[in-house]
Parts: C-alpha cells; sequence; structure tokens
C-alpha cells in the first residue's frame, strides 16, 4: 500500500480568518504525529485548482484535503475528478452543504480527525455547461440569493437569511423548459436547482432524494408558496420533507437542458454568468473522497 502523503490546501480568510490556524490546529493533535503532510495557503480566487494541477503532476500525493468555504471545496474537488487522490473537506464556510451531505463535522478539530479514516467512496458530480457542481447549482431564486450574499461583506447563516428575506417578496416566478432524457416540459417556478447531494447549506434540504452515488442528478422545483405556507415550507425544508409538498417536484435523470429567462447560475455558492441554455450531465463514480460514514 502506498503510504499516505497529504496536502491541506487552505482560504486563509475562511472562516473569518480561522484558516490561518490550521498548521497549530494539526500540531496540537496526536493523530497526526507520524503523518506526512504539506500546508498551501491559497492568495487569490482560482489559486486552489492551480495547487491541485501541479499536486497532480508532482504525483507526490494520496491525499488533498480542501479547507475553506464551498468555493474552496469547488475548487479543489473538480480539480481531482477523474484522478486516484483521494479528496476530503475541513469545511470553513457558510452553508458546507457537500461537507455535511458527506458526514464532515463543521467544527475543525473533528473534521481533521475524521480526514484521516481510511474509508474512501466514489461518488458523481454534475457538469454544468463547462462547470462542475460537487453539491446543489440552481437558476432561480437560490441563484439570485447567491448572488446578493456574495456582495455582502459579512458571511454566515445570518447574511444568508438577511439575502432570503430581501428578496422573498420581489422575486417572481419564472418560465423555464426543462428537457430531462429527452422528454421537454414547461414549468413555472420559483427555485429551479439541480442537485448532487441533497441540500444547499445550513441543513436546508432541497433534494430529499439525492445521493452521490446513484449516477443520477436531481432537478428540484418548487413553486412560490403562499404568504400563509412560508413557514410551513421553511420546516419542511429543513426537516428534509419538502417531497409532502404539493408545489414541489424533483425528477431525477442523467442529463437535462435547462432554458429560459436565464443570465447566470450559482455553482455550489459562487455565481456565473451562463445564458440560457443550460445543459447538465451526472458523471458517474469520478470523483473519489475521503468519507467519515457510509454513504447511501
Amino acid at each position: 500500500m502506498k503510504r499516505r502523503r497529504m496536502l491541506f490546501i487552505v482560504n486563509p480568510i475562511s472562516g473569518f480568518g480561522l484558516g490561518k490556524e490550521l498548521p497549530e490546529r494539526i500540531r496540537r493533535l496526536p493523530e497526526y504525529e507520524g503523518v506526512d503532510y504539506d500546508i498551501v495557503f491559497t492568495a487569490y480566487s482560482g489559486h486552489a485548482r492551480k495547487l491541485v494541477e501541479e499536486a497532480r503532476t508532482s504525483g507526490k500525493y494520496t491525499h488533498i484535503v480542501a479547507v475553506g468555504g464551498d468555493g474552496t471545496v469547488n475548487e479543489v474537488g473538480s480539480a481531482l475528478c477523474g484522478s486516484d487522490i483521494a479528496f476530503a473537506v475541513v469545511s470553513l464556510g457558510s452553508g458546507n452543504g457537500f461537507a455535511r451531505h458527506l458526514g464532515y463535522s463543521i467544527f475543525m478539530t473533528k473534521a481533521l480527525r475524521q480526514v484521516l479514516s481510511d474509508q474512501c467512496a466514489s461518488i458523481d458530480v454534475i457538469q454544468v455547461n463547462d462547470q462542475f457542481s460537487l453539491n446543489v447549482s440552481g437558476v432561480g431564486f437560490d441563484a439570485e440569493v447567491a448572488r446578493v450574499f456574495n456582495h455582502q461583506k459579512l458571511r454566515g447563516i445570518f447574511s444568508y437569511l438577511y439575502a432570503v428575506m430581501k428578496l422573498w417578496f420581489r422575486y417572481p416566478e419564472r418560465k423555464y423548459y426543462i428537457t430531462c432524457d429527452g422528454e421537454r416540459m414547461r414549468v413555472n417556478c420559483f427555485i429551479l436547482s439541480f442537485a448532487n447531494t441533497s441540500q444547499y447549506g445550513f441543513n436546508a434540504y432541497i433534494a430529499p432524494q439525492a445521493s452521490v452515488r446513484d449516477g443520477l442528478l436531481d432537478i428540484c422545483i418548487l413553486k412560490r408558496p403562499a404568504f400563509f405556507e412560508i413557514i410551513w415550507a421553511f420546516f419542511f425544508m429543513i426537516s428534509g420533507k419538502l417531497y409532502k409538498l404539493s408545489y414541489f417536484k424533483e425528477i431525477q435523470c442523467k442529463e437535462a437542458m435547462i432554458e429560459g429567462d436565464i443570465s447566470h447560475v450559482q455553482i455550489d455558492g459562487d455565481v456565473h454568468a451562463m445564458p440560457s441554455p443550460i445543459y447538465l450531465k451526472i458523471m458517474p463514480g469520478v470523483l473519489k473522497v475521503v468519507v467519515p460514514k457510509k454513504l447511501d
């Protein structure tokens, strides 16, 4: 068996600067005595992807750990698709939906212990045009929330809730055409998301049926709740039971095309300019991940 050698790619400003503490946190953990590891810090957007590409070329590492928010996780994980290098996550961001789905703790010390697990799994990734989505992406209300959230100085659950409440009553339902595995349908909806995992983050479940190992992407359609239904919709999202709502629909397929009034797409929380149409394709088992729990 090849000896474990780990590379930690750290966003130093994530978690209100908590990323900078990683070297000291690791030094305090007895589990890391004898573990061969390197730590590098990102300096700009896109740097994590470049660091992964250099690490793959070097052939030095068996494991690469993304330490940061959803953007860092997406950059590192996307760059590792098709690689034999195992991917792991220490979450320091706001939503942390991908890490939560895989069973990682949101607390740094516990997550650092979890990334030493010998249990790995090959999971799916969604291709969104020429980008990769590990978690949840979308073109509706969630994309607009992500756009506003990303322009705020402060991050975290309260800033996200502020963005949601700011837009909730002014964002209308929109018309889309969805072609899934060759079948075309028209929908008017408030949220139109495409999910690989079950949740956006913050334990807000948009795709209750989603699995990262089923070879399917989940298209989630939520019509605008009436005013008196807002609390119910929020409760069912947090409890993972959106499927019980009559105005929610979840479609599973391998490929899809989304057409309509689209100018930008949120991919794992980051906003990208993408006009209609949007092409989606599931890429089965292309990412090797370290998992602290058994995956469905």
